[in-house]
C-alpha cells in the first residue's frame, strides 16, 4: 500500500487497507496500528458486499479481524461471497487474525475445531525457516525482521482463542506453531494469503507484532 504523508490524505485517491470486523475487541486497535504506519484504512462490517467495500475507494489489502464466534457454528458471521470473489479476481493480499484466519482456512477447505485447551495470554510462538524439511517451502516475508530464515526462532505473542485450524486448506503451509496449536501462522504465498492465530496488534505482542503488521501492510500489500 501507499505510505502517505499528512498532506497526502487531503487529495490522494483513497487507496487503502480494508479491515473487516468480525466483532473483535481489538478491531479499532488494528486500525490504529495501520494508521501509525501512515497507511490509510477503514473499518467495515464483515458482512459488507464487494460493492459496498469498494465504493469510491481502491483496496490494496484486506485484514480479517478476530471475533468471539466459532466459524463452524450455524449463526457465525462469514465473509460475503462477493468479497471472496473480489479477492481472488484482483489478487488482493489478505491477513486473517485469529477468527479471521479460521474464516479464511474454512473458506478454502480447511478444518477448524475446538482446542483441547484454550490459549489466553502470552505464548511462545516458534517461527520456522523455509529451509526446515518438515515444512513446505514458502515465502515468509511476513516474518522479515522477526525470523532470521536460518533456523527456527521463537517470538512471544498474545493469544486469545478457543478454536484452532486443525487441517490446512490446499495450497497453504504452516509457518509457525505453539505447543497448543500446530498452525499458529499459515500462508499461501502464491496468492498472498496469510493467517495468524495470535494478535500482533496488541501491546503485549511488542515490536515483533508491529514488524509483522508492517511487513503485511507496507511490504506485501
Amino acid at each position: 500500500c501507499i505510505v502517505y504523508s499528512s498532506m497526502d490524505f487531503i487529495s490522494a485517491p483513497r487507496i487503502q487497507i480494508a479491515i473487516l470486523d468480525f466483532g473483535s475487541q481489538y478491531s479499532h486497535l488494528i486500525a490504529r496500528r495501520v494508521r501509525e504506519l501512515n497507511v490509510f484504512c477503514e473499518l467495515h462490517s464483515c458482512l459488507s458486499t464487494a460493492e459496498e467495500l469498494t465504493l469510491n475507494k481502491s483496496i490494496c489489502g484486506i485484514i480479517l479481524s478476530g471475533g468471539p464466534s466459532s466459524v463452524y457454528d450455524s449463526e457465525s458471521p462469514h465473509l460475503h461471497s462477493t468479497v471472496w470473489e473480489y479477492i481472488e479476481k484482483n489478487k488482493i493480499p489478505v491477513l486473517g487474525i485469529c477468527y479471521g484466519m479460521q474464516e479464511m482456512a474454512q473458506h478454502f477447505g480447511g478444518v477448524v475445531s475446538p482446542s483441547t485447551d484454550r490459549e489466553f495470554g502470552r505464548a511462545s510462538v516458534q517461527v520456522y525457516a523455509e529451509t526446515k524439511l518438515e515444512f513446505a517451502s514458502v515465502d515468509i516475508d511476513l516474518f522479515h525482521g522477526v525470523s532470521d530464515k536460518e533456523e527456527s526462532t521463537e517470538i512471544v505473542m498474545w493469544m486469545s482463542h478457543g478454536d484452532k485450524v486443525s487441517s490446512l486448506p490446499a495450497g497453504f503451509s504452516k509457518i509457525a506453531a505453539t505447543t497448543n496449536s500446530d498452525h499458529a501462522a499459515i500462508a499461501d504465498s502464491s496468492r498472498r494469503l496469510y493467517g495468524l492465530q495470535f494478535h500482533p496488534e496488541v501491546t503485549h505482542s511488542g515490536s515483533a507484532g508491529k514488524a509483522l503488521l508492517r511487513n503485511f501492510v507496507v511490504n506485501i500489500c
